[in-house]
């Protein structure tokens, strides 16, 4: 877990970085953009997530899960990576095929609501293809441990290019159809960037398919990446569908909306993102050892270290959320999605409690449940997304989410204790709740200074201080506690030279 705590604290310096320039973009096309013009943007993100499951066939999840078997091949002959790019073709194919046949539904659904949609539909199809060749490309960087370099590329290089094209739209340099068609080519710089790094070192090997490994284990990866597909696509329906139901049902305005309250929330998942990126190739790696003590113990730390996280991150969301709303003075239907932060954000935190447990799963032998669970979680989402979001708009929307997740995640968990035995809730996890709940209460009724800034800054650092003093006097985490002794040991060290 020392690699992992290590990595994930220098991974989740850069995507905060990444999401303060987020922060900045979403603010700066809220007040500078129409809302359906900014609505286009996130529902377009979305329909080119949801295409790109389908076109990626399961690959990332496929690499990730048997590289341990391939890394001892000679570089000329490790195909893995050839591998994964020739079923990325075949599945981009299957995609732009179908959307070509789907495209008088997509006319039919979008054209009332959302007429942006149907005109800037082509920028999808860049944004797919460049997508999914850095997906492939950020899970190779995985394996060779350049995890940070995969993240300082998602969660800042990314986002440097969005800034830099909505500056040049708000100075009048390009019009808004020149600004969609960059925009169709964001993920081109992330897969090169990444693509001409390897390159360079020497660490893409692109050997000849098929290698003795490909052959041996052929089959049983076809079965595995046929399950993966199909949980992959199921789960991205499920996160994708309220966004895409919003645009078709109220409009891109709405959907604007939905984007800054989601966008909010997504701030909580940025230990999850590190974590996420680093924990796979070692639970990968102890699947195949058979060390179930390695997994138990990466899967519990995962849950207390990410209920910490989410619970203090969402907390200090939620204690400045007005003042937030009043400093920046966002238009006025922005407000609307208040009550939607706090539904998502608890949402957030439900999910990312339970830790790593699809990555557990998804390396397991049992990687089967993978799929069934997904099926769940779909057949949960679709109709409740559906109906929530046609009768109560974008709250509607939140709620669903809520309910689905909750029962996806129990069944997940009761799954691993049921067949591991593995559980990652501990006394800890209480006390963190308990912590969370009555802080977030004590700061809430004490601190309200009637200058918005003031009191946000004022009621992050009360809480900040009292939250951080309180888990490392407790030992609610010993990750975070080892962290803190080795940021105090480095900061005396560096006093004791002067």
């Amino acid at each position: 877990m020392g690699v992992v705590r290590t990595k994930s604290l220098v991974s989740s310096i850069y995507t905060y970085f990444g999401f303060m320039l987020g922060a900045i973009n979403i603010y700066l096309m809220t007040k500078y953009f129409a809302p359906a013009e900014n609505g286009l943007t996130r529902t377009l993100f979305e329909i080119s997530t949801l295409m790109t499951s389908v076109a990626c066939l399961g690959i990332p999840t496929l690499v990730a899960r048997y590289y341990p078997y391939y890394k001892a091949l000679p570089q000329k002959k490790m195909d893995l990576l050839t591998l994964a790019f020739a079923l990325g073709g075949i599945g981009l194919l299957i995609v732009f095929a179908g959307s070509y046949f789907l495209e008088p539904l997509i006319i039919r659904k979008f054209s009332g609501k959302s007429p942006l949609l149907v005109e800037y539909f082509y920028i999808s199809y860049p944004l797919v293809f460049f997508f999914l060749g850095f997906q492939i490309m950020e899970v190779h960087a995985w394996n060779q441990h350049k995890t940070i370099l995969s993240n300082f590329m998602k969660e800042v290089v990314f986002r440097v290019f969005h800034t830099i094209l909505v500056l040049a739209f708000i100075f009048g340099l390009i019009r808004f159809h020149t600004f969609m068609n960059f925009f169709g080519f964001t993920y081109a710089v992330t897969f090169f960037g990444l693509f001409l790094y390897f390159w360079y070192k020497k660490q893409l090997p692109l050997g000849r398919l098929p290698s003795q490994v490909t052959k041996d284990l052929g089959k049983q990866m076809l079965r595995f990446t046929a399950f993966i597909f199909a949980s992959n696509v199921i789960t991205i329906i499920s996160l994708t569908i309220d966004s895409i139901l919003i645009s078709s049902f109220k409009g891109l305005e709405f959907a604007a909306v939905f984007t800054l309250a989601t966008y909010i929330c997504t701030i909580i998942d940025v230990p999850q993102r590190s974590m996420i990126s680093i924990g796979v190739p070692i639970i990968a790696q102890s699947w195949k050892d058979n060390d179930m003590a390695n997994i138990a113990n990466v899967y519990t730390k995962s849950s207390i270290n990410l209920l910490i996280f989410s619970s203090f991150i969402f907390s200090i969301i939620w204690l400045n959320l007005d003042d937030a709303f009043e400093f920046l003075q966002l238009p006025a239907i922005y407000h609307e999605g208040k009550q939607l932060v706090l539904i998502l954000g608890i949402t957030k935190i439900i999910e990312l409690g339970t830790g790593l447990n699809s990555q557990v799963i998804s390396t397991s032998p049992r990687w089967r449940f993978e799929l069934q669970s997904h099926l769940i979680l779909l057949a949960l989402t679709l109709p409740l997304n559906y109906y929530f979001v046609k009768t109560y708009g974008i709250m509607g929307a939140g709620v669903a989410q809520l309910i689905s997740l909750t029962i996806y995640n129990g069944i997940r968990y009761i799954f691993l204790w049921k067949n591991y035995n593995m559980q990652p809730f501990t006394k800890q996890t209480l006390y963190s709740i308990i912590l969370t709940l009555s802080l977030y209460f004590i700061v809430s009724r004490l601190i309200n200074i009637s200058v918005p800034l003031l009191n946000m800054i004022a009621r992050t650092i009360v809480f900040a201080a009292i939250y951080g003093f309180v888990v490392i006097r407790l030992n609610l985490s010993e990750d975070i506690t080892i962290l803190y002794k080795k940021g105090i040991s480095l900061v005396v060290s560096k006093i004791g030279r002067r």
